[in-house]
């Protein structure tokens, strides 16, 4: 009975903990503390374009801050800007229009067809290439590289011993372990 006493009273300690951690957790995510604000000015944004380690402790570190991209030197004694520029526009593609999808049956006989062509890719030849260029519609599906569609294998591929030497999947690795293990006992 006292087991069982003690085991729900660390339950609702543990329950009472979490609870009061999570009430925090949210206090902070809401800023009532003063972590989350951002005191009368907007907060910058920060993002690590990349980083590239160039000795022990010293790396440089490409970051874009507000439109401005930075390169800073960072090491073990303090950080050091290196140059500084207009950060590039992010590359958008802007769709105006619905964008019309194949359908799964227009889809099967374009692969269909691509295997039965023997052409193959139409950039195998310059004059697919050329045909294909002056043909070019609305309704093209993308194209998927040759041999794709390999008849399926009917027996598993069971490596050789000589593969599987020194492998851990090597009867012979375990057979080798066991006898050393047991030399060692008896020696």
């Amino acid at each position: 009975m006292d087991t069982l006493v003690i085991a729900l009273r660390v339950a609702l300690s543990l329950g009472v903990v979490l609870a009061l951690m999570w009430a925090l957790h949210r206090r902070m995510q809401k800023g009532q503390f003063g972590a989350g604000r951002t005191r009368g000015r907007r907060s910058a944004s920060l993002e690590v374009v990349a980083r590239q380690g160039i000795g022990g402790k010293a790396s440089v570190v490409v970051v874009d801050v507000d439109g401005q991209r930075l390169v800073l030197g960072v090491a073990e004694h303090g950080v050091t800007l290196l140059t500084s520029g207009q950060a590039p526009a992010p590359e958008l593609t802007i769709v105006t229009g619905p964008v019309a999808l194949p359908t799964a049956d227009a889809f099967r006989a374009e692969l269909d067809r691509q295997d039965e062509g023997g052409a193959g890719l139409p950039s195998d030849t310059a004059a697919a290439a050329a045909a294909a260029a002056a043909t070019v519609s609305d309704d093209v599906l993308p194209l998927r590289p040759r041999g794709r569609r390999a008849a399926p294998r009917t027996h598993p591929v069971v490596p050789t011993a000589a593969q599987l030497q020194g492998s851990v999947l090597s009867a012979d690795t375990w057979r080798q372990a066991a006898s050393a293990l047991r030399s060692r006992r008896t020696g």
